[in-house]
């Protein structure tokens, strides 16, 4: 099925936005989260802070680049934190953001996210397909896609669960909106990624 022309676009190219939600399990949490938003280069992506979330927009390699590096410059080695990122394309009369729809696809993030994204993280994620009558079909082929980043994907009831360092499945979910980009008029990927998390240690075997 090919793209439909939608209100969302400029010039041909479509707006992609994610909204990214950080949870640091500390206490001095605000200042932490709001160094990450300091140290991320948001030159290429039209930005909004509020109550709930940080918001990027523009296009979608350069908003998969805000993203990840948001959540990779919030890391903190012995600090559980967790990431919840909503992605979307097609959203009719989503125009905010347009002025950065210029075709260059900047990531100026993504050399320090690929140095900085070593750490081991969990992820649970749901990709959702719109407008498509062979949604199931596109879904799976996004799921797929995992395999080749090994990521080892695993199906768990509503989501999909991927384990692997943070540049791993940073890469995959630029592999997966390009595919989406390409072939779907409508999306929308959410994701929960945690690291560090005290779930993961082995329980202590009692005496």
């Amino acid at each position: 099925m090919a793209n439909k022309p939608i209100a969302c676009a400029k010039d041909g190219i479509d707006i992609t936005g994610c909204r990214v939600s950080l949870y640091p399990m500390k206490d001095h949490f605000a200042q932490q989260i709001l160094t990450s938003i300091e140290k991320t280069n948001t030159s290429a992506v039209w930005q909004q802070t509020d109550l709930f979330s940080t918001l990027f927009r523009g296009e979608a390699p350069s908003v998969l680049d805000a993203a990840a590096a948001l959540f990779i410059n919030a890391y903190e080695s012995k600090t559980h934190l967790v990431g919840e990122f909503t992605f979307s394309k097609g959203c009719p009369g989503d125009t905010a953001g347009d002025t950065f729809l210029n075709g260059e696809q900047a990531q100026p993030n993504k050399g320090k996210n690929l140095a900085n994204g070593d750490f081991l993280v969990d992820c649970k994620y749901s990709f959702y397909v719109f407008g498509e009558n062979h949604y199931m079909e596109e879904i799976a082929t996004i799921v797929q896609l995992a395999e080749t980043h090994g990521l080892s994907p695993r199906s768990a009831h509503y989501v999909t669960m991927l384990t692997g360092s943070a540049s791993q499945l940073f890469a995959y979910f630029e592999a997966a909106l390009a595919y989406a980009h390409d072939h779907l008029p409508h999306y929308v990927l959410e994701a929960t990624v945690s690291v560090n998390s005290p779930s993961k240690k082995e329980a202590v075997p009692h005496d």
